[in-house]
């Protein structure tokens, strides 16, 4: 099981509405996409219909969803290995659409 608390990251927006989530996420990242539901990132699997992900350089930012909270907007930083992964399943996969 994956826990936050053993990764670099920043919290960006906290306790926050869906739509607050991805105006957020577009708003720090080079590129977004919206990912069906069940995408995992960095072992997180991304809960609900589709879920904003973004990339800005060695970065992941995307939506965090903690029970009794509310959803976040989280920055994982510097995870190059986990961006191109990530990116390359993108790109095969019918379903992600790039968010503009």
């Amino acid at each position: 099981m994956v826990c936050l608390s053993e990764l670099e990251f920043e919290i960006l927006l906290r306790n926050t509405t869906l739509k607050d989530c991805e105006k957020t996420v577009k708003a720090n990242s080079e590129e977004a996409y919206l990912v069906p539901g069940g995408y995992k990132v960095k072992g997180f699997t991304l809960l609900g219909k589709s879920s904003p992900v973004g990339f800005s350089g060695n970065d992941i930012i995307f939506q965090y969803t903690k029970p009794c909270f509310g959803f976040f907007v989280l920055r994982l930083k510097n995870e190059s290995e986990e961006v191109k992964k990530l990116k390359a399943q993108y790109r095969k996969d019918k379903n992600v659409k790039k968010i503009k």
